[in-house]
């Protein structure tokens, strides 16, 4: 009974220890942004270009153009670790984000993870429509 009883805890651990581990946790709604504003010169018509909104989401939320009128906002806390704020590393070809705690690694067009303890989790990926002039992210 005692072997039976320690199965059953030990499976319930392992529960909940993944169901802590979830990947794609929502953070909010963002808000609108008018990017024809001189603060988000970076961002409009400006493919490639990036921008973290600091006071958005849980951690910032960085928006990127991937093409003119077309754009990604992306949470910039690590999955691993949702305390953990994800730094921009645009050392490379293809910019991306970087968490300075457990060395992951994600490109910016999918959130997908390359490389670290978070490669089983992308990144929370928030929903962009674009009227021209206002973005606006959710």
């Amino acid at each position: 009974m005692k072997c039976r009883l320690t199965g059953i805890l030990l499976l319930a651990a392992s529960l909940a220890a993944c169901k802590s581990d979830e990947c794609d946790t929502p953070f909010g709604q963002v808000g609108t942004i008018d990017v024809t504003l001189a603060e988000y010169a970076d961002l409009y018509n400006n493919p490639g270009g990036t921008l973290v909104l600091g006071n958005a989401g849980h951690k910032g939320v960085l928006v990127a153009c991937v093409a003119l009128g077309n754009y990604v906002a992306f949470e910039c806390s690590c999955p691993h670790d949702h305390d953990v704020r994800l730094v921009p590393n645009d050392d490379h070809a293809a910019v991306l984000l970087s968490c300075p705690s457990c060395g992951s690694r994600f490109e910016l067009t999918y959130g997908n993870p390359l490389e670290g303890s978070a490669t089983g989790c992308s990144l929370y990926q928030y929903s962009t429509s674009f009227d021209g002039r206002e973005l606006s992210i959710y």
